[in-house]
């Protein structure tokens, strides 16, 4: 699929769902056998993968933020919960294990040492997987995980460059500044709080 147009993100998730069907589909049974973490290994990086797709992302997000904005759980939590499933089999139990399978991931989010930009624009996993507006885009995955056209990012693979802003000397330019701070793009901030305000999103 391609990074730029091709299906919503919404459309691509569920592609993404039928690819997780494929492993998951015998997860009580490879998930606690011998040579099930690097089993586990091999289909987390095809789950990724199909993660980045939804998102449109590039390939260094950290995995925690990438599940994150493609609404869709680590695959370990995911083939936990199928296991868990398979051992009550009884009408509640989905609606329940989804839950613990939240819960977990929750911690898990709250934990981990990277996406910390992201965290902080989407510090509740469950809020932002049920909202029910907004698909994830190119442009929007690059705000939501501060990987982009940023010099402070584009410094890390020249380090020749500098990471200063072009229009605020001695400010680093990075998502943060770029979306939220920087005169540039000012007139296109005051017209999205315009947007929002006239389509009752969003108040000041």
């Amino acid at each position: 699929m391609p990074t730029i147009g091709g299906p919503r993100s919404s459309r691509r998730r569920l592609y993404a769902n039928v690819i997780d069907s494929i492993p998951l589909y015998g997860a009580p049974i490879w998930s606690c056998g011998p040579g099930a973490r690097a089993g586990l290994r091999r289909a987390e990086a095809i789950h990724r993968r199909a993660c980045l797709r939804v998102i449109s992302g590039r390939p260094h997000l950290s995995y925690d933020a990438t599940y994150v904005l493609a609404s869709i759980p680590p695959l370990a939590l995911l083939a936990d919960e199928r296991s868990r499933l398979h051992q009550r089999r009884h009408e509640d139990a989905r609606s329940e294990e989804r839950q613990e399978t939240l819960r977990r991931w929750q911690s898990r989010w709250d934990r981990s040492p990277k996406g910390r930009w992201t965290h902080r624009l989407i510090p509740k996993i469950r809020p932002w997987i049920e909202r029910r507006h907004g698909e994830v885009d190119y442009h929007l995955t690059q705000l939501l995980s501060g990987h982009g056209y940023f010099k402070h990012h584009s410094q890390r693979y020249d380090h020749n460059a500098s990471a200063d802003c072009s229009a605020c000397p001695l400010t680093v330019e990075n998502a943060e500044h770029v979306f939220f701070n920087c005169p540039r793009f000012e007139e296109g901030r005051e017209k999205l709080h315009r947007q929002l305000q006239e389509n009752s999103v969003f108040r000041l």
